[in-house]
């Protein structure tokens, strides 16, 4: 079939499924969601929450130094290595389609819906008493950058814009990073940009379909003139998702904003945008053909601010298939600040022979991503490269007038077929020769683009780079993997890792029953990591994690019964086990061969049989069942398509360009009954929830429920009768129905959703002892006690970024939640506590109490500057508690800090002891603070401070 032909078949079923909802999006009027309670979350009995005092810290150095000069550098941290997700074929984004898919459970999702579902989230009241979440990690590890830049106004400082998780920036040359966008405010940034004033332009939403998602949008434009510290909104909150910005070099009140729009359904804002008033007004300057297509890449002449190059992309996805080009696709230029435009598509030279349609950068169904760059020191030089429908690139050119003419240059893409997850090329600000391209590895060019090769070191999937123009040959690359850098100018082999970027993207994670600091979490591109090692079998540190799987990280699981054995999947249900052994070394064995044929989806569960660990289940097709680890496997569901638990895939849920095919209606997800091995839940993606009491020779479709996505089932351990089942996507009708419940087998079903948002519930966790139900949402993580007629919404300084996992620790006094974009957090559980009441005779009564009392504020003292060297400082705590057990915590550490410049290691915190077994009267708990200084750390004089907050909780009065 050819490329017109897929297109004609494309639109005819997109244009019968394309949602034409215009509505304010997710965020409507750019108003950022603000909390109800600002240490909000679940804490029924009042612990203290004590504010320790700044820990005041000098640096003695001389006033002046001379005859000397030493550059100081930080080396690459050890984290987690590269990790291609196209290792086994796949495309790079396939676990954000699932995703994607997922949440739309096969229906148009419109920006109504979205905003209704926000709305409804912000009016769950906030469970009353409750502690805030804590950062935990992994923090060395980085998730997917979609833009940065380097700062104009202060030496070594970046900002740069994470996919799911905001807007961060360095002081210490991109080795560490603090938050600079408010927890509250869409956390989705597709691009940033920075004005000659030091004013910051930022753009909500993520253009890389669909990295945004078809829930994940954006609400448009903001704007800082105080390095981050405060933002405005500044319209364009229809846009969806903003590809790139660019700000006039000769006035900080013009800017130029890319606004993609959405993948699967119409925006109301498309194409280039432009304002002449810093964001006060903006206009349309140039509208994209039709209602697929919007801008996503911008360029400007820094020597005439007048011209301006603009991409624009159509592109368009229905539920199940997508086409990443069309006939909205092309080049375009202004000579007069926007006012006209002129559309570039002269190439004079033979087109490249991977350009199947032979079409170049004419108007044309073949035509995809277009990506430019203009050389700074040579504005004449225009760089373009672009792809095709399906995945493919379709040509890379370079021009030497401005764009009249350009010709082919050598294939800038070494891959077989992504293109449209980069489109983007940049170039050397000095060397107009020398340039970089955004592929899977990084791409390199030292002669104008006539030859490529790899510029390794880097994790792979590219997304953004810029230049230090303060120090020369510094360059920084921002990809799947965070933020790195090279001094080098970018050559193989230079690149150094940040050490500080807790911006991950989690699909799943596991917490050990035994030790509540053991935490494995699976990562978009970032594979399954761990908290500890071989080594350091009890981690007390819990943001520095390690690789223990690669590709994308899904499912992971650790054993409940030894924490020592744990598994990883990525894509498709390709997973493995390991087992740490006494010896530190480490057995690990891949899961044995399933049946041929079988289809699996991106995120196949695993799930233990929570009476035997050694049996484990997976669904494909089919649900199958091993005894041994997953070395073999037994189906135990029918396997036939017509048959099968999903039954067939829809006829229009094919992926034309092959990159989802045979991945949908299968199994998502698995429930085994504790207390009836026999009895197993299973449900799918085609909206279908089935039961089987003989270990699978038999399977019943339960009725009484929505047909829509069944995301998660969940069995109480006592009882397998009484089951949750959680559901995706979004409803017409103000009521949710997301949530059900029921206690005869599934015989009858009760709709548990009550308040919860009219939005997917990506996971749900049953606390069985103290009936408390656990929901994760694109909207926050809501808590619901059994009998109750609503939720509350656990939002104590929780980010407002896709949380799609929470589990809790084995003593169930944490709450862990596993965030699209903000790493992992945790929350102290508490419980209720009625005060006693003596009753006839002589008796009396003890207050339920909890008391912390903080000593005096530490001090390191000095730090002695170019020595290595483990600081140490101590206070104390005195802590009274009525309760049965207690708890002592401390909020994230973090870095100290001097100003806006941070140490690059974290602050370090040990509590001795950190709980207690019984009732304790002024208790003394010891609290001991580490810091180190490395010998090549930069110093800044000054005092350094942090402000701590330690929680004294309990879960059995």
């Amino acid at each position: 079939m050819s490329e017109e032909d897929r297109y004609e078949r494309f639109t005819d079923e997109f244009g019968r499924r394309l949602s034409e909802a215009a509505a304010p999006p997710r965020h409507e009027g750019g108003m950022a969601r603000m909390p109800k309670w600002q240490w909000m979350g679940r804490a029924r009995l009042a612990g203290a929450v004590v504010a320790l005092a700044a820990l005041a810290l000098v640096i003695a150095t001389a006033r002046s130094t001379s005859g000397t000069s030493q550059t100081l550098t930080a080396s690459a941290v050890t984290g987690t290595p590269p990790a291609i997700e196209n290792e086994a074929g796949k495309t790079p984004d396939a676990p954000d389609q699932y995703q994607d898919f997922k949440d739309s459970s096969g229906q148009d999702v419109s920006t109504a819906q979205l905003a209704r579902a926000q709305a409804q989230a912000d009016a769950v009241p906030s469970a009353p008493g409750a502690s805030p979440w804590q950062l935990t990690g992994p923090t060395n590890v980085g998730g997917r950058v979609t833009d940065l830049v380097v700062d104009n106004q202060a030496p070594d400082s970046l900002y740069v814009a994470a996919s799911g998780g905001g807007v961060w920036k360095s002081t210490d040359a991109g080795m560490t990073y603090t938050s600079v966008w408010p927890a509250t405010t869409v956390q989705t940034i597709g691009a940033i940009a920075q004005a000659s004033d030091g004013t910051l332009y930022t753009g909500t939403g993520e253009a890389n379909p669909p990295g945004g998602g078809l829930t994940y949008f954006g609400d448009g434009m903001y704007k800082s003139t105080d390095g981050g510290a405060h933002w405005s909104h500044i319209g364009l909150e229809q846009s969806a998702s903003i590809g790139r910005i660019v700000v006039d070099p000769t006035n900080p009140d013009v800017v130029y904003a890319a606004a993609t729009g959405a993948v699967s359904r119409s925006a109301g804002q498309r194409g280039l945008y432009k304002t002449s008033d810093g964001g006060k007004t903006w206009t349309q300057v140039l509208a994209p053909p039709n209602a697929t297509t919007g801008a996503v890449d911008v360029a400007i002449d820094p020597s005439n601010p007048q011209r301006v190059y603009a991409a624009l992309w159509d592109h368009k996805r229905n539920n199940g298939a997508r086409v990443y080009g069309g006939i909205g696709s092309g080049l375009f230029r202004s000579d007069d600040g926007g006012a006209t435009w002129k559309r570039l598509e002269n190439i004079t030279t033979p087109l490249p022979t991977y350009d199947t349609a032979q079409t170049g950068l004419k108007a044309d169904a073949s035509l995809g991503r277009i990506g430019i760059a203009i050389a700074p020191n040579d504005p004449k030089r225009v760089y373009v490269v672009t792809g095709a429908p399906y995945g493919p690139d379709k040509g890379s050119y370079v021009s030497n007038d401005y764009g009249d003419s350009f010709q082919t240059m050598g294939r800038a893409y070494a891959n077989g077929g992504y293109q449209w997850w980069f489109g983007r090329i940049y170039v050397d600000p000095k060397d107009e020769n020398h340039l970089f391209n955004a592929d899977v590895s990084l791409r390199e060019s030292n002669d104008g683009g006539a030859t490529w090769h790899n510029s390794s070191g880097p994790h792979s999937d590219h997304h953004a780079m810029g230049w230090d123009l303060r120090v020369p040959n510094r360059v920084y690359n921002g990809d799947d993997g965070g933020i790195y850098r090279s001094d080098a100018n970018g050559a193989s082999g230079t690149w150094n890792h940040a050490k500080y970027e807790p911006w991950n993207q989690s699909y799943h994670m596991a917490v050990a029953q035994d030790n509540p600091n053991r935490i494995v979490t699976g990562l978009q591109d970032n594979g399954s990591v761990r908290d500890w090692t071989s080594a350091n079998p009890k981690p007390t540190d819990l943001s520095q994690f390690n690789s223990y799987g690669g590709g994308d990280g899904h499912w992971v699981l650790i054993d409940p019964t030894d924490s020592n054995t744990y598994y990883s999947c990525s894509q498709n249900a390709s997973c493995s086990g390991n087992t740490d052994n006494p010896d530190g070394t480490v057995t690990k064995w891949n899961f044995g061969k399933k049946p041929a044929g079988m289809r699996f989806t991106t995120d196949a569960q695993i799930v233990f049989d929570p009476s035997n660990t050694k049996t484990m289940y997976v669904g494909g097709t089919s649900v199958l069942r091993s005894t041994d680890q997953g070395r073999t496997w037994t189906t135990i569901s029918p396997a036939d398509d017509a048959n099968s638990l999903p039954g067939p895939v829809p006829p229009d849920e094919n992926d034309l360009g092959g990159e989802y095919s045979n991945q949908y209606a299968t199994v998502t997800t698995i429930g085994p009954a504790k207390t009836d091995p026999n009895t197993i839940y299973a449900g799918t993606d085609t909206g279908k929830l089935w039961k089987t009491t003989d270990l699978g020779a038999h399977w019943t479709q339960l009725q009484g429920l929505p047909t829509r996505w069944v995301n998660f089932v969940t069995v109480d351990p006592t009882n397998a009768n009484h089951v949750f089942a959680a559901f995706s996507g979004y409803r017409e009708g103000d009521d949710s129905a997301s949530v059900y419940e029921t206690s005869d087998g599934g015989v009858t079903w009760k709709n548990v959703s009550s308040n919860l948002p009219n939005a997917p519930v990506e996971m749900i966790t049953y606390d069985q002892p103290s009936g408390n139900l656990y929901a994760a949402t694109d909207y926050g993580v809501f808590e619901r006690k059994d009998g109750a007629a609503n939720w509350y919404s656990l939002d104590g300084g929780l980010p407002n970024t896709p949380v799609l996992d929470v589990q809790l620790s084995g003593d169930h006094k944490w709450l862990y939640a596993a965030t699209f974009g903000r790493s992992i957090l945790r929350l102290p559980l508490s419980t209720s506590v009625d005060t006693g009441a003596g009753g006839g005779g002589v008796g009396g009564s003890v207050p339920a109490t909890l008391s912390l009392t903080l000593g005096a504020p530490a001090s390191f003292g000095a730090f002695t500057p170019g020595v290595d060297r483990q600081y140490t400082a101590s206070t104390s705590a005195n802590v009274i508690s009525t309760a049965a057990d207690a708890t002592l915590s401390v909020s994230d550490p973090g870095h100290l800090a001097n100003g806006a410049f941070a140490l690059p290691d974290p602050l370090q915190v040990d509590l001795a002891p950190a709980s207690w077994s019984g009732p304790v009267s002024n208790a003394t708990a010891a609290i001991t603070f580490h810091q180190h200084i490395g010998a090549n750390d930069a110093l800044r004089t000054g005092s350094y401070s942090r402000t701590l907050t330690f929680t004294l909780s309990t879960t059995t009065p």
